[in-house]
């Protein structure tokens, strides 16, 4: 299987009727089917709670602090200030705002805001 996506149902329906119908343990199904035994007790495990091999809704992340009346906020720091750094950015956000976020997350907020930056500075390339 490959990282970071659900096992197909039709696998998964495959491993619930080897079990139940057949009879064999986790060690042959995973066998039998050429997929991990943590595969095969996890498809089992959501069979027992839900009753059926539908997978889980995928969870989701934490909501980033940068959208909204706070992404309007950086649209008008970067009017206001287009030569600012992003530790700059970041400094005036807080004070106008009172949000607080790091560098990274101040940098992923002005790319979806369709902001670009800068490799090097003017100074620099002289």
């Amino acid at each position: 299987m490959s990282e970071g996506h659900p096992t197909p149902e039709k696998l998964r329906r495959a491993i619930v009727r080897a079990f139940h119908d057949e009879g064999l343990s986790y060690a042959q199904i995973a066998h039998l089917l050429s997929i991990g035994e943590a595969t095969v007790s996890r498809v089992l495990r959501l069979y027992r709670e839900t009753g059926d091999v539908v997978p889980r809704p995928k969870g989701g992340g934490r909501l980033s602090p940068i959208r909204g009346k706070v992404a309007s906020e950086i649209k008008r720091l970067v009017a206001q200030r287009p030569d600012a750094t992003v530790r700059e950015l970041m400094a005036e956000l807080t004070a106008r705002t009172g949000v607080a976020t790091s560098r990274p997350s101040m940098q992923r907020a002005m790319h979806r805001l369709g902001f670009s930056h800068k490799k090097t500075t003017s100074a620099n390339m002289a």
